[in-house]
């Protein structure tokens, strides 16, 4: 949180926050698949879960915080990565940003 705020005093306010929502069961699953070919040794269910909580500890504060100021742009995050994409697309022209084609 303290880096959050320092960084829009000294650097440049947020303008949106890009939050991707999506259920913890479901990224377990992307992480186990990953672990399969990935090579990594944190991709197995308890340090999975370790990072659930970490990042529920330390950065849901931070996108609550920029939430309440309507900063925080949500996607759906379970579908497939095109699909995704394509929201991402349609949220971020809708704050007069493009991106590529």
């Amino acid at each position: 949180m303290d880096q959050a705020i320092k960084f829009e005093e000294v650097i440049v306010p947020s303008k949106f926050t890009l939050f991707f929502d999506c259920p913890e069961d479901v990224m377990e699953e992307r992480l186990i698949q990953r672990g399969k070919t990935s090579g990594r040794a944190d991709d197995n269910v308890e340090s999975i879960k370790k990072r659930f909580k970490t990042f529920v500890e330390t950065s849901m504060p931070v996108v609550e915080y920029f939430e309440k100021q309507g900063k925080v742009v949500k996607i759906k995050a379970v579908d497939s990565p095109e699909k995704i994409y394509g929201v991402v697309k349609e949220r971020l022209a809708e704050r007069g940003m493009e991106v590529g084609k």
